[in-house]
C-alpha cells in the first residue's frame, strides 16, 4: 500500500478517538443527569435562613428523624427529598420513615419502626385532605389531628425529651375548591392543635405559593402536589426554613 494512503488512514483514525472519547463523555453525563439530576436551592442559605429554632437545631448535633410522604420520599424526584438542602446543615445523624402514598393513618400504623430521635420533623396530610373523600385517610380535620396525637404520644414514649415540628399539608394546585379549602382546614387544625400541644406547626405553603404565583408553576412542580427535583425541593427547604425564621422574629 502507498505509504500516504497508510498515513491517511492513521490521521483520519487519530481524529475519530478523541470524537468518541467526547461521544462517550457526553453519554455519560447526560446518564448522570438524569439518574441525579442537579438540584438547586432556592436564593441562598442566608444568615437570616439560619436564624430560626429549627437551624439551632439543626446545628446542635442533636439526631432527626423526618416521617412523611412521597414528598419526604423523594419518589417523583429520583429520591431526593424536599428537606434534601437541610440535610447538609444537620450535625446528627439522620434517620427518615416516609413512604408515597402515606396518610397519618400509615404513621400510626408502622409507629413501632419509628426509631428515637432528638428532633421529628412530621410532614404528612396532603395525601388525607386529597383522597379522603375515598376512603383514604382521615376524613375530617379533627379526626386528622386526633391520628397526629397518637403518634406523637408513642415517640414521646421512646424519646420523652424530643422535640416535633409539624408541617403542614403541602400545597398543592389544579384541585377544586372544595379540596382547597379543606387543606387550608386541616391546617389551621394542625396549628391551633400544635399550639395546645407544645409543639411547632410551621406553613410553608404561602412562600411556596408566592413563589410560584411570580415564576410559574413548571419552574417548580413536578406536577400539581410534587416539586421537581431541580429548584422545587430547594423552594420546599427555603420555604421551611424562611417560615420557621420569621416565627421567631414574630415571637421577639
Amino acid at each position: 500500500m502507498d505509504p500516504k494512503v497508510q498515513n491517511l488512514g492513521k490521521a483520519k483514525s487519530g481524529k475519530l478517538l478523541p470524537v468518541y472519547i467526547v461521544g462517550l463523555l457526553m453519554a455519560i453525563v447526560l446518564l448522570y443527569l438524569t439518574v441525579f439530576p442537579p438540584c438547586f436551592f432556592y436564593g441562598r442559605m442566608s444568615d437570616e435562613l439560619k436564624d430560626s429554632e429549627l437551624f439551632d437545631d439543626m446545628a446542635s448535633g442533636k439526631s432527626f428523624c423526618f416521617l412523611g410522604d412521597s414528598i419526604s420520599a423523594g419518589t417523583e424526584t429520583k429520591g431526593i427529598s424536599w428537606h434534601h438542602h437541610l440535610d447538609q446543615y444537620i450535625e446528627g445523624s439522620i434517620s427518615e420513615i416516609s413512604r408515597s402514598g402515606w396518610t397519618s393513618d400509615s404513621l400510626v400504623e408502622v409507629m413501632e419502626d419509628i426509631p428515637a430521635a432528638d428532633v421529628y420533623v412530621i410532614a404528612i396530610g396532603i395525601n388525607d385532605v386529597i383522597f379522603c373523600d375515598q376512603g383514604y385517610g382521615a376524613p375530617s380535620a379533627e379526626e386528622y389531628t386526633d391520628t397526629l396525637e397518637i403518634l406523637a404520644d408513642h415517640l414521646k414514649n421512646i424519646s420523652p425529651d424530643a422535640r416535633f415540628y409539624f408541617i403542614t399539608p403541602w400545597i398543592f394546585f389544579g384541585f377544586p375548591e372544595d379540596i382547597q379549602a379543606r387543606r387550608i382546614e386541616y391546617s389551621d387544625a394542625l396549628a391551633v392543635w400544635c399550639r395546645d400541644e407544645g409543639y411547632i406547626c410551621i406553613d410553608p405553603n404561602p412562600i411556596i405559593g408566592s413563589v410560584i404565583e411570580k415564576k410559574g408553576q413548571k419552574r417548580y412542580m413536578y406536577n400539581d402536589f410534587h416539586p421537581n427535583a431541580r429548584r422545587g425541593v430547594g423552594l420546599f427547604s427555603y420555604a421551611v426554613l424562611m417560615t420557621e425564621h420569621q416565627r421567631r422574629v414574630e415571637s421577639l
